[in-house]
């Protein structure tokens, strides 16, 4: 005779129980397995970091264009090219810091904010209020290489959430955010689809690029052509915003049989 369970008994049959036992071990060790594999299959996050609460002084001389940077002096004798590091600087939340930083282009300042930084890429977001001139002398102009024109594919990103306040910064789930953010003021860059390099975006005349111009754009593929620029140690792709286009799969499998014919 079957094992039958009436609902009001304290206690299961043994046979069914031990049924009822299987069946819940086998689906607890298959939920497990499960989540094991779909973290495998998810990208790892950056390193990438935002050091929140941390508030640290820098001096240095602040720029204005193409985006407000702040460049401090690197200790030794080095390269020419090499005697500044070279912070982007934004404000809190989704602004860009022109307006903190108004009147104070080309002065020798201190400040005080909390940094940001990804890979060999740093930006500092400036606690308001806390911009002071200084005594000392500003830096020297830094010199801006032409090394000739590219093209490249890759994301056009907010540099304050990829470079660390965000993880993902970039990709679809991104896109809303990034371009508030670019609308916003904060510095636009191409990542390309490698990963292995950033472009700060600048327009034709080495300007900062509109704030709305990009909006289309934002977390697509895309393909630039532009000048690539060197200045200190970031590297700047000049373009021609109104240009712009969408990337196509067949445009990226032209590019890819482009770049194998030239091996």
């Amino acid at each position: 005779m079957r094992d039958f369970y009436v609902g009001y008994l304290p206690k299961a049959p043994t046979t069914l129980a031990r049924f009822i036992r299987k069946v819940v071990l086998s689906l607890a060790v298959i939920a497990i397995v499960l989540a094991l594999v779909l973290l495998a299959g998810q990208m790892p996050f950056a390193n990438s970091s935002f050091e929140y609460g941390k508030i640290r002084s820098f001096e240095g001389t602040i720029e204005v264009r193409p985006y407000p940077t702040l460049l401090v002096a690197r200790p030794g004798k080095i390269r020419e090219n090499e005697q500044y590091s070279m912070y982007l600087l934004v404000s809190p939340g989704k602004h860009g810091a022109d307006d903190l930083i108004a009147g104070f282009d080309g002065r020798a300042v201190r400040l005080q904010g909390q940094l940001i930084y990804r890979d060999h890429q740093t930006m500092i977001e400036i606690e308001p209020g806390s911009i002071s001139v200084q005594s000392m002398s500003p830096a020297s102009q830094v010199a801006t290489v032409d090394l000739g024109e590219v093209t490249v594919t890759g994301e056009i990103v907010d540099s304050k959430c990829y470079l660390g306040v965000m993880n993902p910064g970039q990709g679809k789930v991104h896109s809303d955010c990034a371009a508030r953010c670019i609308s916003g003021g904060i510095p636009p860059i191409l990542v390309t689809s490698d990963g292995k390099n950033q472009f700060l975006l600048v327009d034709a005349d080495r300007k900062a690029i509109g704030r709305d111009e990009l909006r289309e754009f934002v977390a697509e593929r895309i393909t630039i052509r532009g000048e690539l620029l060197q200045r200190g140690d970031s590297l700047l792709l000049q373009i021609d915003a109104g240009g712009l286009r969408h990337t196509t799969d067949n445009q990226l499998s032209a590019q890819k049989a482009s770049l194998n014919a030239r091996r």
